[in-house]
C-alpha cells in the first residue's frame, strides 16, 4: 500500500502542520518546565545562602570563645583599671581556659551595664550575645537570645579558682 493512502487511512494530515491546541499545549507544558526550574533553582541558592550565613556565624561564636578564655584580654590587667574605655579586648584566662575571677567578675559587670561598647571590642558589631558560666557559680552576661532568632552556641569546659565551669557563648544576628 503506498504511503499516502496508509496516512489517510489512520487520518494524518500528510502537511506535518500542528494544530492550534498542539501549540497551545506544548507551550503551557514549556512553560510550567520554566517556572519549576526557577523556583528549583532560588530554593537552592537561599537554602546555600543560609548555609554560608550559619557557617559564618559558628566561626565567629568559636573564634570569639577561644579568644575569650585562652588570652588574657588587652591589656592583660583590664580588670583592674577600671575603665572600659582602655579596654582593647576582653579576655578571662589566666592561661588556658582556667579563667581569672576577677576578670570574669568585671566582664560579667561590664556586660551588664555597658554592653554596646562590650560588643564593639568584641568585634561583633552585627550581632547580639549572652554568656553564661556554669559550675561553682552561675553568672551571665549579656542579652539572651529570643526563640525566633537563629544561634550559634559554643560551649568549653574550663576552670575558675580550680572549680570546672560550663563557659557558654550565644551569638545571634541583630
Amino acid at each position: 500500500m503506498p504511503i499516502h493512502l496508509l496516512i489517510k487511512k489512520i487520518g494524518l494530515s500528510s502537511r506535518g502542520q500542528a494544530t492550534f491546541p498542539d501549540i497551545l499545549m506544548a507551550t503551557f507544558l514549556f512553560l510550567l518546565i520554566l517556572v519549576g526550574l526557577f523556583t528549583y533553582s532560588q530554593n537552592t541558592q537561599t537554602a546555600a545562602q543560609e548555609t554560608i550565613n550559619r557557617r559564618s556565624l559558628d566561626n565567629v561564636t568559636s573564634n570569639i570563645a577561644e579568644f575569650i578564655i585562652k588570652n588574657p584580654g588587652i591589656p592583660a590587667n583590664w580588670e583592674l583599671l577600671g575603665d572600659i574605655n582602655s579596654v582593647t579586648q576582653f579576655g578571662l584566662a589566666q592561661k588556658d581556659r582556667v579563667l581569672d575571677d576577677q576578670k570574669v567578675v568585671a566582664f560579667v559587670n561590664y556586660a551588664n551595664t555597658d554592653y554596646t561598647t562590650i560588643k564593639s571590642r568584641l568585634n561583633i558589631p552585627a550581632y547580639e550575645f549572652y554568656v553564661t558560666l556554669e559550675g561553682g557559680a552561675s553568672l551571665s552576661a549579656g542579652q539572651p537570645a529570643p526563640l525566633t532568632r537563629p544561634v550559634s552556641v559554643v560551649q568549653r569546659l574550663v576552670t575558675i579558682n580550680g572549680v570546672e565551669t560550663i563557659f557558654t557563648l550565644t551569638i545571634y544576628e541583630s
